[in-house]
């Protein structure tokens, strides 16, 4: 018997989607442009990994059908005894439906990571709306001192003058 194999197709790279989730805080402007883009890349994957699990569960229930009726047939032809909890038994049993079930376990831990990389996106938005906000907080309180350096600078040149014009009366009184 020849071994039945199924290509589960991975479309995660885990380095690139670690470059994917990083950001710089120097950068934070182009961070958040990217973001959408990246949310529905790996939102994409996401579907067409949890399309390819719906294939292989059909792909299992096929295989399982198909060796039923073929074990089945063999006892019919045989003349055994039918008992179906060990046709069950041997159809679980069965190259084909394990490699199957291996496929479709390993379309279900694919799937995962893929919603794993999603709920990473989501988070990464939060970082980047929370980052956004410190960053805007920031600004404001640069602003009010720049605000209140030009005040006092304000109030330092109003004090020259005033002391300037006291001097020149002093000196025109005397």
């Amino acid at each position: 018997m020849s071994t039945t194999t199924y290509k589960v197709k991975r479309e995660i790279d885990p380095g690139q989607l670690k470059r994917d989730l990083s950001y710089s805080l120097a950068d934070l402007s182009n961070a958040m442009v990217e973001q959408a883009a990246l949310f529905a890349h790996y939102g994409g994957i996401l579907a067409r990994a949890a399309r390819q699990v719906d294939n292989f569960d059909l792909v299992l229930d096929t295989t399982e059908a198909a060796v039923y009726r073929k074990i089945k047939d063999e006892l019919t032809n045989s003349g055994d005894k039918i008992v179906v909890a060990d046709i069950d038994r041997q159809v679980r049993r069965h190259e084909k439906v394990i490699a199957a079930r291996k496929a479709l376990n390993e379309a279900k831990q694919i799937e995962a990571e893929a919603k794993t990389a999603v709920e990473a996106f989501r988070h990464r938005r939060d970082m980047l709306v929370q980052q956004g906000l410190i960053s805007r907080e920031e600004m404001k309180g640069e602003l009010a001192i720049q605000v209140k350096r030009e005040k006092e600078d304000h109030i330092e040149d109003l004090k020259s003058q005033y002391l300037e014009r006291v001097g020149k009366n002093r000196r025109e009184e005397t």
